[in-house]
């Protein structure tokens, strides 16, 4: 197994330029290319992306500010240099993407024909290869061939798109957007923040749906994978305590200083079914770099966290957490498992006859299952962990939640013919 590494570097002239170094399984240095313009990256690459091909070599992409060095081509100002390698680490082809105005790449991505998906955040201004001629949407989805030629762009009033899924008739697109906030507010810097959004659209860049979510504060996107069951699984980091944010509760935070990692799921029409915060009650920055799927509706998440105690709290439990003077962020690896049951009957379908419902909803203590033939009531929490389980035949169930942390629950109910279905309740 071969890996690549991508990131800025100062090359041996002090130079800053991309690097892209080649490791094999063990760590050992393969080579190492620098690569740039003759005067450097500094005022100009603020993302580096890669994006390893099947015949062993990369694709990356950052940003220029001229035609020089490695770089053959420059419309104005900066535009977004894309670049494969070979095996071997030579150039084999080089695109440049741009207007006259600024340019700026915010996300790689392979597309199903074996060619490039790239999000540029775009000025569109005077001439170039890039836009639409509609100065007013910044956001540009591009596709590249398998060779690197321009095939076509599609323009949008969003920017910052950093994660997007193919779909058989379109595009999913996943980012955040910034507001303007109450400067005598507790959130952003007295000036802005974020919110996530998803945004559907057809082969054709029209848009069949655009949503948004969070809360008061800061939530910022990190990834949007599709899920089985035909929705999205979406994955942020959040500073928000209220709105889409129910979850939040649920973690115990006394005093959130930094935020938490932020998940939840919609169906195909962006509709929101669950949510969940993960992170731990000191609330010190649990931030996610990144995720990826390593099963059916299951996630590797790696990240970073702060310890002031060196104590497991709230949703982190690691045996060997550590503190060390001025060491700052540490890194944590954590895997997430999706339960909430699609298959279950929604309550706006459940038929007169055979209604089950929750009472109290909020409760403070005890719930009561009310319905025809139970059997079988589970309590789960957001992150899909059984925290209580019933089975007992009879038509009113009392279920003691007195001693779980404030915040949402799915109360799971199987009757004996076997139909299911699921409850929100919230303990406050």
């Amino acid at each position: 197994r071969l890996y690549y590494i991508t990131g800025l570097a100062f090359d041996d002239d002090y130079i800053l330029s991309l690097r892209v170094r080649k490791t094999d399984s063990y760590g050992n240095v393969l080579w190492t290319k620098y690569l740039g313009t003759d005067n450097g990256l500094e005022n100009c690459a603020d993302n580096v992306f890669g994006l390893s091909t099947p015949d062993e070599g990369i694709i990356v992409a950052t940003t220029i500010n001229e035609a020089s060095g490695d770089a053959n081509q420059h419309f104005g100002n900066n535009d977004c240099w894309v670049v494969k390698l070979d095996a071997q680490g030579n150039i084999e082809w080089q695109t440049t993407l741009g207007t006259e105005g600024n340019e700026n790449i915010t996300c790689l991505q392979d597309a199903s024909d074996g060619g490039v998906l790239l999000w540029i955040n775009s000025d569109q201004t005077g001439s170039g290869n890039l836009g639409c001629g509609q100065p007013e949407n910044k956001g540009v989805l591009v596709k590249l061939d398998a060779v690197g030629q321009f095939q076509w762009n599609l323009c949008f009033d969003k920017t910052s798109v950093c994660s997007l899924i193919e779909m058989n008739d379109g595009y999913l697109l996943a980012g955040d957007y910034r507001y303007n906030v109450d400067p005598n507010g507790n959130c952003g810097d007295g000036m802005y923040t974020y919110d996530c959004y998803l945004l559907r659209c057809d082969s054709d860049g029209n848009v069949v749906w655009n949503k948004d979510y969070g809360g008061s504060c800061e939530d910022r996107m990190v990834k949007v994978l599709p899920d089985s069951n035909g929705g999205f699984t979406v994955f942020t980091n959040s500073k928000s305590m209220d709105g889409d944010v129910e979850s939040f509760s649920q973690l115990g935070v006394t005093d959130d200083e930094d935020g938490n990692i932020w998940i939840f799921h919609v169906d195909t029409e962006g509709n929101l079914q669950w949510e969940s915060c993960v992170g731990s009650q000191l609330g010190l920055w649990e931030e996610m770099r990144d995720v990826i799927a390593v099963g059916n509706r299951e996630y590797a998440i790696v990240g970073t966290n702060t310890w002031f105690d060196g104590v497991s709290s709230g949703l982190v439990e690691c045996s060997n957490n550590l503190f060390l003077p001025n060491s700052e962020s540490n890194i944590w690896v954590l895997h997430v498992t999706d339960v909430y049951d699609y298959d279950a009957v929604s309550e706006d379908t459940l038929p007169h006859h055979n209604e089950v419902c929750v009472t109290p909803n909020p409760t403070n203590g005890f719930i009561t299952i009310i319905g025809e033939n139970l059997s079988v009531i589970e309590v789960v929490n957001t992150l899909g962990r059984r925290v209580a389980t019933v089975t007992i035949k009879g038509e009113r169930i009392t279920i003691d939640l007195s001693d779980l942390p404030a915040g949402v629950y799915f109360v799971n109910v199987i009757d004996g013919e076997g139909q299911k279905w699921v409850r929100k309740v919230v303990k406050v």
